[in-house]
């Protein structure tokens, strides 16, 4: 599976690279490797993002997947995504290794999660949940056609999310309407 105008091939994640997941995904937002990229979460939350359990479980569930997009046979980027509702899928973790990040990895990864979803189960809309205290990202959202639809859900408390650093975490809801192929 590749977008038609992505250098970065992508591919639905197969069990053997879930520890392999789990270390990019937890690089990317905790950690002093974060600190390399403006994805860093290092400043409102402490610990892990996730752990090999917690992707396995993922991954079991009916309709969710963790697409990997690749370069020269080397894991740069992946995100999860899953079908939540008859018209929505929801789109997480979208994550691109600190030395890929600012080269258009994230975007052609977004869009082939997107035409996924909507080629593959129809949907109408995508669905990511972004903390609050993140501005630059709902910004990068926005400016890809994601609008905040007004849910909110308290940071979850579990420390396999992550330790809050600050108080007052919450996420965001944001959506953004998949037009289907004609």
């Amino acid at each position: 599976m590749a977008h038609a105008k992505s250098l970065y091939p992508c591919h639905m994640a197969q069990k053997t690279e879930i520890i392999a997941l789990c270390a990019l995904i937890n690089s990317v937002y905790r950690g002093e490797a974060a600190k390399g990229g403006w994805t860093t979460e290092a400043d409102l939350l402490g610990g892990q993002r996730c752990d090999v359990a917690m992707l396995e479980e993922l991954a079991g569930r009916p309709d969710s997947y963790f697409l990997v997009a690749t370069k020269e046979n080397q894991m740069i980027a992946c995100c999860h995504l899953q079908l939540t509702e008859a018209e929505v899928a929801e789109c997480g973790m979208l994550s691109v290794a600190p030395p890929w990040q600012n080269q258009g990895v994230a975007n052609a990864l977004l869009h082939t999660a997107e035409e996924y979803a909507r080629g593959t189960w129809q949907v109408q809309r995508m669905r990511l949940w972004v903390i609050k205290q993140r501005p630059e990202l709902t910004a990068y959202y926005q400016r890809r056609g994601y609008q905040f639809t007004g849910a909110t859900l308290p940071f979850p408390d579990d420390s396999r999310y992550g330790i809050p650093k600050v108080a007052g975490l919450c996420l965001l809801a944001m959506e953004k309407a998949l037009t289907l192929p004609a």
